[in-house]
């Protein structure tokens, strides 16, 4: 059985379906980051999706170290499309098998 997020036609239409103004992905970021313990926390976001998040995160945040896992490699696809950024970095995986250590986070976000 295929899964709805692995359809290309699906990731690509996502971005533009979920787009916010940049002040909205600030505050959500903000509003993330606030749990975290320290300032420039490393992030793992699962369910990244597009990466938007992500990106956001990165550039409000600074956090030392930010991970969008997410199962659909189309999705994955246009995360890197649209929402490439030096500090995230994309990975395969889901929530159960996430592809990464989990001692190396000090936030973990699940994908909205």
């Amino acid at each position: 059985m295929s899964r709805v997020y692995d359809d290309e036609r699906l990731a690509g239409v996502y971005q533009g379906g979920n787009e916010m103004p940049d002040e909205s992905f600030r505050d959500w970021a903000q509003l993330m980051g606030s749990f975290a313990d320290r300032s420039s926390p490393a992030v793992v976001e699962i369910g990244a999706g597009t990466g938007m998040f992500c990106s956001a995160m990165a550039r409000w945040l600074k956090p030392s170290r930010m991970v969008g896992v997410d199962a659909s490699l189309p999705m994955l696809i246009q995360a890197q499309r649209f929402n490439s950024h030096p500090a995230v970095q994309y990975l395969a995986g889901t929530a159960e098998a996430v592809p990464v250590r989990s001692d190396l986070f000090d936030l973990a976000v699940l994908g909205p």
